[in-house]
């Protein structure tokens, strides 16, 4: 049985181009074992499937899309995002993705890996020009029945340079790519919580918001609201980020907490405090 190494991500930036890549790269549409060729940049698979979407990705020729053995193809894998195929190599030690429209604002994907991998970024083609960003792909399979790999981890990028190229390191036949988000915005996740509540007039309360985001750390800043008026901005640090305040009215306010961040998207949460008289 095969298994699927590959490594594909796109990242870092924010700059520049009119017609810059946006979508996702499902890998669907592609045939077991069928080489991705120019399916994403207006051609077709090795095996005639496509064109699919123009995402003007050019990918080495070592890049291949494997369907799950539990859809009938050859992939030693389950659980894959969507139940699309996913992305691999089965020859070579890294495949290379020329992105060349470039990539913004942010990209998220999912990966499976029996041997560690590495993904690095740069803005020139074919692994050219500056580095722009790296990161380890580690295995993460454990308790997997029937199939090796069953477990897929998100990891995401907020970008804030143009990337032009993608080099996925490791070694073949260890590591699957999933659907890949591309030129989009971190889900992000939020709530809020009070330190007491009800709580009496003029007693500190400590408002907390927790943050996270899809495949990594979020990076911004939380803004407390009521009503129309703004409380004030706190960077998140380590997930979290806290007011405090005693000058609220007695009776009951609501309290709106504001993720921002480049690359994330904005999300919210509130909370009804109550204060009794003292």
């Amino acid at each position: 049985m095969r298994i699927h190494s590959s490594v594909f991500v796109l990242l870092l930036l924010t700059g520049g181009a009119s017609a810059q890549t946006k979508g996702i790269a499902t890998f669907g549409g592609l045939k077991n074992l069928e080489f991705i060729n120019d399916y994403y940049n207006g051609g077709t698979g090795s095996m005639g499937s496509g064109p699919g979407k123009n995402l003007h990705l050019q990918f080495t020729a070592n890049a291949q899309a494997i369907v799950s053995a539990s859809k009938g193809g050859t992939g030693n894998f389950i659980n894959d995002p969507g139940g699309y195929p996913v992305m691999f190599f089965a020859s070579g030690s890294s495949v290379t993705v020329n992105a060349v429209a470039g990539i913004s604002t942010g990209m998220w994907f999912s990966y499976s890996a029996l041997q560690p991998g590495t993904v690095t970024i740069y803005d020139g083609l074919n692994g050219t020009g500056n580095v722009l960003g790296s990161i380890n792909l580690v295995p993460n399979n454990v308790g997997c029945t029937g199939y090796k790999m069953c477990i897929w981890s998100p990891v995401a990028f907020p970008l804030t340079a143009t990337v032009s190229s993608i080099r996925f390191s490791g070694t073949a036949n260890q590591i699957a790519i999933g659907a890949i988000h591309l030129g989009v915005k971190i889900p992000t996740f939020i709530g809020l919580s009070s330190s007491v509540n009800p709580s009496v007039q003029g007693q500190p309360v400590t408002f907390t918001a927790a943050v996270s985001a899809t495949g990594t750390a979020p990076v911004g800043s939380v803004r407390f609201k009521t009503g129309n008026g703004v409380l004030g901005d706190v960077p998140v640090s380590s997930g979290t980020a806290s007011l405090t305040l005693s000058t609220l009215p007695v009776g009951s306010t609501k309290i709106l907490a504001i993720f921002r961040g480049t690359g994330f998207v904005t999300s919210t949460a509130t909370i009804v405090q109550t204060v009794n008289p003292n």
